[in-house]
């Protein structure tokens, strides 16, 4: 039996790539289909390779549990850890910031992120954060519309925790969306925020993130505030 499993995943570009990695780290695992039972402790690597890309970016996992879907078939939890080696994950990230930057069309280049969050307000819905800078950071409400107090000028806070400590990051509401996907009849409303004037120990914990090097324990998950609830929490 083989306790050292290598899978390839191709991406298109860095982004997506960054996207995927971020949403499957952030989740600490994933349940994979096989034809075949793997014994607990098996190791998994993923390689994954992005167009443009010399090298892959590695994703360590190992089985913690395996349970009978049918007949024929398994289910397998994968708990997954990030590799010591960073050389092709900061690759990718170099690129995506030296490109951004070449096109000149946002003052701060973003990062991908795949990161679920909440607010403390009852009946809220889920929010996802799907991009962060120096500068701000883009959200997507989980629901068919805007909440009634995300607006163009409203207080705004995002907060999680690293390992380093809480993160928080204030500013407010810049501009909103409810335009219809394309293609589809679906609306997947979302806005962005800019950030105030940060302190030096919220930078730093920025910057780790933005590097993925500052991550918190999975699964990844922040909060959001609006209003005087984000002005009464802000650092």
């Amino acid at each position: 039996m083989n306790t050292n499993v290598r899978l390839k995943v191709a991406y298109k570009t860095p982004q997506s790539l960054v996207g995927e990695y971020t949403r499957s780290v952030g989740l600490g695992g994933v349940t994979l289909e096989t034809r075949r039972s793997l014994p607990l402790g098996t190791r998994f690597t993923f390689e994954l390779h992005a167009g443009g890309m010399a090298r892959p970016v590695e994703v360590l996992g190992e089985v913690v549990q395996v349970v009978p879907h049918d007949a024929e078939r398994f289910l397998l939890t994968v708990r997954y850890g990030v590799g010591e080696d960073r050389s092709a994950l900061d690759a990718i990230l170099q690129h995506i910031f030296a490109t951004q930057e070449h096109e000149g069309m946002r003052r701060f280049p973003r990062l991908p992120l795949y990161l679920r969050a909440m607010e403390a307000a009852p009946l809220s819905p889920g929010f996802l954060v799907r991009d962060i800078s120096r500068g701000g950071v883009g959200l997507e409400v989980q629901g068919p519309a805007l909440p009634r107090q995300v607006k163009v000028g409203t207080p705004f806070l995002l907060e999680m925790d690293l390992k380093e400590g809480p993160m928080m990051l204030h500013g407010e509401v810049v501009w909103t969306s409810s335009v219809p996907r394309k293609d589809s009849g679906t609306v997947k409303p979302g806005f962005g925020a800019t950030f105030g004037r940060l302190r030096p120990d919220m930078q730093k914990r920025l910057e780790g993130l933005l590097s993925l090097a500052s991550l918190p324990s999975a699964p990844w998950k922040a909060r959001v505030s609006f209003g005087m609830e984000a002005v009464t929490r802000m650092p």
